[in-house]
C-alpha cells in the first residue's frame, strides 16, 4: 500500500473516530481473528491521515485513515479503508462500525445511517452490496469471485453497519471503506459518506 521506510512511526491508538455526537468504534473480524483495537505499528502521512497495521499468521490488515475533504460546506469527513492481504486462504472478512450512546432513532438506509440532535447532525456509511458487485466486476478494490455478493452481507441495526464479508484467496487482497460526516444540526453529512475510494487513497497517500 505505502513503502513504511520512508514514514515515520506515531504513537499507536484505536481507530475510533470522535464526532460531536459521540464516538465511532470500529471492529474488525479475518478469518477467526478478532482484530486489536490497538494497531501493531502506526507510521504518520503527509496527508495528516495515517497508516495502521496489523500482523497474523494468515493475513496482513492494513488501514489508512484521515480526514479527506467532503466537498460540502461545512461538513467535517473522516474516512477510514480497511485492506487485507491474504497469506493464507481467509474464510471471512467483516467490519462492524457503530457509534456508541447514540441518540434514539437513527436514520438509514442499506449501507448508511444518520443520526441528529440538536446541535449536530453524524452520518456514518460505506459501500452497499451491489456497489461492491460492481468493483468486483471492474476489478477494482475486491476480488473478482465477490461478482455475487449477496444482499445481506451488508447489515444496518440502529447506528450500527456490518460487513460480513466472503474469504479471500491467498495472494489477494480486497479493501472496504467508511466515512464519517459530521455538521451543525440542519446539515446534510449523508451526501459525504457516499464517496469514491480510489479518490480518498490518493488524497491519503499524497
Amino acid at each position: 500500500m505505502l513503502d513504511t521506510e520512508v514514514l515515520s512511526r506515531t504513537p499507536s491508538r484505536a481507530l475510533d473516530v470522535v464526532t460531536p455526537v459521540g464516538a465511532v468504534r470500529f471492529a474488525v473480524r479475518v478469518d477467526g481473528w478478532d482484530v486489536p483495537a490497538r494497531p501493531e505499528f502506526t507510521w504518520g502521512l503527509d496527508s495528516g491521515g495515517r497508516l495502521c497495521r496489523w500482523r497474523h499468521r494468515s493475513v496482513r490488515l492494513d488501514v489508512l485513515s484521515g480526514e479527506t475533504g467532503s466537498g460540502l460546506p461545512g461538513v467535517t469527513r473522516e474516512t477510514a479503508v480497511f485492506r487485507v492481504l491474504a497469506r493464507e486462504p481467509l474464510s471471512e472478512f467483516v467490519v462492524q462500525v457503530e457509534l456508541a450512546d447514540p441518540p434514539a432513532d437513527a436514520v438509514g438506509s442499506e449501507s448508511a445511517f444518520t443520526v441528529e440532535t440538536a446541535d449536530a447532525a453524524v452520518s456514518v456509511g460505506g459501500p452497499g452490496a451491489e456497489a461492491l458487485r460492481r468493483c468486483s466486476r471492474a476489478g477494482h478494490h475486491v476480488p473478482p469471485y465477490w461478482s455475487g455478493l449477496a444482499d445481506e452481507s451488508v447489515e444496518l441495526d440502529g447506528a450500527r453497519l456490518t460487513w460480513q464479508l466472503p474469504g479471500v484467496e491467498r495472494g489477494d487482497y480486497a479493501e472496504l471503506w467508511v466515512a464519517v460526516a459530521w455538521s451543525a444540526a440542519g446539515g446534510d453529512p449523508g451526501r459525504a459518506v457516499d464517496l469514491d475510494p480510489a479518490r480518498v487513497l490518493r488524497e491519503l497517500t499524497h
